[in-house]
């Protein structure tokens, strides 16, 4: 190590204690690499119109750890998790070897720590967060630095993911150094690109097909959104819309109103919200298979919201209040707005007999990274239906 060869000439260290310096950290290193934590946000994908295509990141984020083992284990954690497997059929698991496979290797034993605070099969992005985890925390493992391709068509959006520690020693070189890889592994599965997306790169992402994959590209989210996400308890994630094609007038339809959704973020003018969130293509079979959607939409803008809409295809619906500065718990005593909204979500899901949880959260500007600590934060009484994280 350079580090080393510098320190023991500037203190005058003999040959053989700098050797033996040089073993302590290289030893140090191999510790150090042998356990990597990466935390990854709970996504809302289409917000309307814009159907996988548009998504936005959410400041609910699961962890995933994932250490070099004798033996391959699986250990969850979290309120949700009765339906995660501890197979190799996890999706963390299975993000891990896909990134391993990239680098041409195989997947090593490894110990997998999964903290899930996504509510799990609800709309949220919980599946494709687990894949992106597993994937970039075994990047890491590897000794990989993921980096976006720069794009001939607007290099200035380039977007970078570092995994990469100085503790890190060199590694096996992968075949690819591009978040890129990410991207279009995860995409590959099937997953909605308006949860993939800001799952990886954080924001406002529109993620769009190009005869060289998926790519994405950022919409800065202004200061002071809040979400309000009333998540049922019984009620599973829908289906993607599955048609080959679409009248031509609800076509123009959803192309209007996607681009008046992105022009709220980009003025900051969400005056027009609930307009731009509405859509023509896919609502009809969402309220179809979950008619609590229309009615808890209306409760919470009858509460003050500014729009709300549904998480992806369903079962969530996230309502969007505006103006909240400073922190989440200094500004609950005197801004009972989303408290009042949340309480209208909760009450309308009932009147449907949909019984359910509200999570209140702001939208976050970065993506997956590499150890991340996050909290849940307000009332720790498990009957609580409304939830603050910060």
């Amino acid at each position: 190590m350079p580090e080393v060869a510098s320190f023991a000439q500037k203190y005058g260290l003999a040959g053989p204690a700098q050797e033996e310096l040089q073993k302590l950290m290289h030893a140090s290193v191999a510790l150090a690499q042998r356990r990597v934590t990466v935390s990854v946000p709970a996504t809302v994908a289409n917000l309307g119109p814009g159907l996988e295509t548009v998504g936005l990141a959410v400041d609910i984020w699961d962890e995933f750890t994932l250490e070099f083992s004798d033996h391959f284990s699986v250990e969850l954690r979290g309120p949700d998790i009765a339906e995660v497997p501890r197979t190799e059929a996890n999706l963390v698991v299975q993000g891990a070897a896909a990134a391993f496979k990239v680098c041409g290797r195989h997947l090593p034993s490894l110990r997998f720590i999964c903290e899930h605070r996504i509510p799990f099969n609800k709309g949220l992005g919980a599946a494709s967060a687990s894949f992106v985890g597993g994937f970039l925390a075994a990047s890491v493992l590897s000794a990989e630095e993921l980096r976006l391709s720069p794009r001939p068509e607007q290099p200035e959006q380039e977007e970078v993911v570092r995994a990469r520690s100085g503790t890190f020693p060199d590694g096996v070189p992968c075949e690819t150094s591009n978040v890129d890889a990410l991207l279009q592994a995860t995409v590959a599965r099937g997953w909605n690109p308006g949860n993939v997306c800001p799952a990886i790169y954080g924001a406002l992402q529109i993620g769009i097909p190009t005869v060289s994959g998926t790519r994405s590209h950022r919409v800065p989210i202004p200061n002071g959104l809040v979400l309000c996400l009333f998540v049922p308890d019984a009620k599973e994630e829908g289906q993607r819309l599955e048609v080959e094609s679409v009248e031509r007038r609800n076509a123009i339809f959803n192309v209007g109103r996607s681009a008046l959704l992105i022009n709220c973020f980009a003025t900051q003018d969400f005056a027009k919200f609930q307009k731009a969130s509405e859509d023509f293509l896919a609502t009809p079979t969402i309220l179809e298979k979950f008619p609590h959607i229309r009615p808890v939409s209306q409760a919470a803008l009858a509460a003050g919201a500014s729009g709300a809409c549904a998480c992806g295809y369903g079962p969530s619906v996230m309502a969007l209040i505006q103006g909240r500065t400073g922190d989440v718990l200094a500004q609950s005593a005197s801004n009972q707005l989303e408290q009042n909204v949340g309480k209208a979500m909760l009450t309308a899901g009932e009147e449907c007999l949909v019984n359910g949880q509200i999570l209140i959260a702001k939208p976050v500007d970065v993506g997956a990274h590499v150890v991340a600590q996050k909290s849940t934060l307000g009332q720790s009484d498990e009957k609580s239906r409304i939830v603050y994280f910060q």
